[in-house]
């Protein structure tokens, strides 16, 4: 029977006081992170967004570049072309900028045209065609040349 007592069984299950209470929510807050953890986590994160970073940075210089190489190649190959086709040029040197307006705004470009004579009794005109740019301070430079038959 019962008594003013409960069973010895029921005791020994029991906690006395506030203590059970206090005893959970410590054990609730030792689950989460602690400072140490949250720093080597940012430490992390700030590192592998730095790399991405540069490297993104470093694929838009390359693109600016190779896109700039590209353009330039692209007209010299036309420019190039057309002297062919055309009567030959007179030996000259001439040089300027492109306008404003152009689509090659920004380059400056100079034409060599020289007689050489690769063999004897050969006579050919060497046509260099030199186009010259900046990108960010930087001076950047293409160079194309063709012989095409003098008359």
């Amino acid at each position: 029977m019962w008594t003013t007592d409960p069973p010895p069984s029921v005791v020994a299950r029991r906690r006395p006081g506030p203590w059970p209470r206090l005893r959970l929510r410590l054990g609730r807050a030792r689950r989460g992170f602690t400072l140490l953890e949250v720093l080597v986590a940012m430490a992390v994160l700030a590192i592998t967004l730095v790399t991405l970073y540069e490297s993104f940075i470093s694929t838009v210089r390359i693109n600016t570049s190779t896109r700039g190489l590209w353009k330039a190649m692209i007209y010299a190959n036309n420019e190039l072309a057309r002297i062919e086709r055309s009567p030959s040029p007179s030996v000259s040197v001439q040089q300027g900028d492109f306008p404003p307006d152009d689509p090659m705004a920004g380059y400056s470009w100079r034409r060599e045209v020289a007689d050489e004579q690769p063999f004897p009794n050969v006579t050919v005109r060497k046509v260099l065609l030199e186009l010259t740019w900046s990108i960010g301070g930087v001076p950047q430079s293409y160079r194309a040349q063709i012989y095409v038959q003098s008359q």
